[in-house]
């Protein structure tokens, strides 16, 4: 009788643990249905695979790495995916353990043949949060406005496995035929700022091998 009870136990831990496969998992032609709250509501270590999937259908794309599972949502124009990580807890049940979200940037339009706007003079005024000595931290909303195109622009919302939330902001500017007078290339990366409800300089790649 207690070896029918161990083995009855052993059956219903197998029968809870989430398949391995990730074909069990995608469906390419899935429809995204996901919003910024969506993403930001997730719970790591509390939401698992399965309920994730009821709420918003299966990931177009599935791969398994050794520490687990990576799911993709997209929307089909590469400028709008969520990337999904899921590990399995002890009970065997693949659970969310951090992502990032990708959107494109307000106010920024990302063109094929950018023509570069960028003066030395408008770079050397640019300040990181670690330049804050010398003045305040460049804002986004001042970048945006001053130069609304650039070559490639994403913001990012990324969430550890802690819950942990960081916000981001990348854009780059690449121009190889600009004029002596503009910058060839520039990355500029922003953080969020809660309290200011804006974006600040944290990274500027731009130096005299710029242009």
């Amino acid at each position: 009788m207690k070896k029918y009870r161990v083995i009855q136990q052993a059956s219903q831990s197998e029968n809870k643990a989430d398949s391995d496969d990730p074909q069990d998992y995608e469906d390419a032609s899935a429809a995204y249905n996901w919003t910024e709250e969506d993403f930001e509501n997730l719970k790591p270590k509390k939401d698992t695979l399965c309920s994730i999937i009821k709420r918003h259908g299966k990931p177009k794309y599935v791969v398994l790495e050794s520490s687990g599972l990576k799911g993709e949502y997209s929307r089909g124009d590469e400028k709008e995916y969520i990337d999904l990580t899921f590990v399995k807890n002890k009970e065997g049940q693949y659970v969310y353990d951090g992502g990032t979200a990708t959107y494109p940037p307000d106010g920024v339009t990302v063109v094929d043949n950018y023509s570069s706007d960028w003066t030395k003079e408008q770079l050397n005024r640019l300040r990181t949060k670690d330049q804050e000595i010398f003045g305040p931290a460049t804002p986004l909303s001042e970048v945006v406005r001053e130069h609304p195109q650039a070559d490639s622009a994403q913001r990012r919302i990324s969430v550890h496995s802690s819950g942990a939330m960081h916000k981001t902001v990348d854009l780059d500017y690449t121009d190889q035929n600009s004029s002596i007078e503009k910058a060839k290339f520039s990355r500029l990366s922003f953080e969020y700022n809660e309290e200011k409800k804006d974006y600040y300089l944290s990274y500027n790649s731009a130096s005299r091998y710029s242009w």
